[in-house]
């Protein structure tokens, strides 16, 4: 049997201390797992009580559409419709479907380091990947990047807040790349991260799409939302391009209990802004400690820290964190999710 080359280069996602970090998923106070950028508070009540609505129409499919829901984030960003909406099984879905709408052979850019997921994807979809250095402050570099734009680039990704450096660029930045970029290359702008950003200007990125034919926002409720275990994110495109998204989604991916909760949780906007609130509050704790300690580390406007420790550091407490050279980054960094109080308590022991 032949089979396709590029995926003998591509390992499958295997962290080193995934038992650990399994065990912590099933019930263990061994170790506390600050590794997955997750939010430990999970789901909202609202959206608990949806998931348990759906058991009785669990032998159903789901709607295949998601109606429902992208009716309500279309109600979110206020100048979008529905059609506007397309959702996915993770905004990694949702990422791959927008680069399996793109025309092959080419490539995709990315500023590096960034989400690794972004390099494999296109690989396995048919597309090469340019990655273009971080600048001195660990933020991407809009300028190197359009430099890097040739008539073989189909799309530029851009992770806004970056994942794992923590930084992001302003809309002001953000709106004059999109309006540099040529019309006939895709800007993916990548904000799972969205709900953290400080900056009180960022908000309404989502006029990018209205205002363009080559601007998509993918977005995700793994997050501040707490429902990472339900895989259901989204993306804001213009209906040209959610029309063929759509033609290339899987149908039913996005699971009945998943949808339901997605969208009870956009209904309750106060309760989830008083949770970026906390979690923000949270992050300057932790990285406040680390300056104490004299930890090098990257101011962030996520949900979780770049520092330069190694995850022995941490894991003397029992706390799991990722290693920075899987993500990119030299050996000697570590990327920290923000957890609760008590789990950032028993990180911050470890500096003690």
């Amino acid at each position: 049997m032949k089979t396709r080359s590029v995926l003998e280069g591509i390992g499958p996602y295997n962290p080193p201390r995934l038992r650990q970090e399994i065990s912590v998923d099933y019930g263990s106070d061994e170790f506390v797992k600050l590794t997955m950028n997750e939010l430990s508070f999970g789901p909202l009540p609202e959206a608990r009580a949806a998931i348990v609505e759906t058991l009785s129409r669990a032998g159903r499919y789901p709607d295949r559409d998601a109606d429902p829901l992208r009716e309500a984030i279309a109600r979110a960003n206020t100048g979008l419709s529905s059609d506007n909406v397309v959702v996915g099984n993770g905004s990694s879905e949702t990422l791959v479907d927008l680069m399996q709408i793109l025309d092959r052979p080419g490539e995709v850019v990315i500023p590096w380091p960034s989400f690794p997921f972004y390099a494999s994807a296109a690989r396995v979809v048919g597309l090469d990947i340019r990655k273009i250095p971080l600048d001195d402050h660990h933020r991407a570099d809009p300028d190197a990047m359009l430099a890097a734009v040739t008539p073989e680039t189909r799309a530029v990704i851009l992770c806004n807040p970056n994942n794992p450096s923590g930084t992001y660029l302003p809309l002001s930045e953000v709106r004059r790349f999109a309006e540099a970029l040529p019309n006939d290359v895709l800007l993916i702008l990548d904000e799972a991260y969205y709900e953290f950003v400080d900056d009180p200007t960022y908000v309404g990125s989502h006029d990018l799409v209205l205002q363009s034919e080559n601007v998509v926002s993918t977005r995700t409720f793994s997050k501040v939302h707490g429902l990472a275990g339900f895989r259901i994110g989204y993306g804001l495109a213009p209906r040209r391009l959610a029309d063929l998204v759509w033609r290339a989604h899987v149908p039913f991916s996005v699971n009945q209990a998943g949808q339901a909760a997605a969208t009870a949780s956009m209904g309750q906007p106060e309760a989830i802004a008083q949770r970026s609130r906390q979690m923000k509050r949270e992050r300057e704790r932790v990285q406040d400690a680390f300056g104490a300690a004299g930890l090098e580390y990257v101011p962030s406007h996520t949900n979780f820290v770049m520092v330069g420790a190694k995850p022995g550091l941490f894991e003397r407490t029992g706390v799991l964190v990722r290693e920075g050279e899987a993500l990119g980054y030299p050996v000697g960094w570590s990327r920290v999710t923000i957890g609760g109080p008590e789990e950032n308590d028993r990180l911050l022991a470890a500096l003690s």
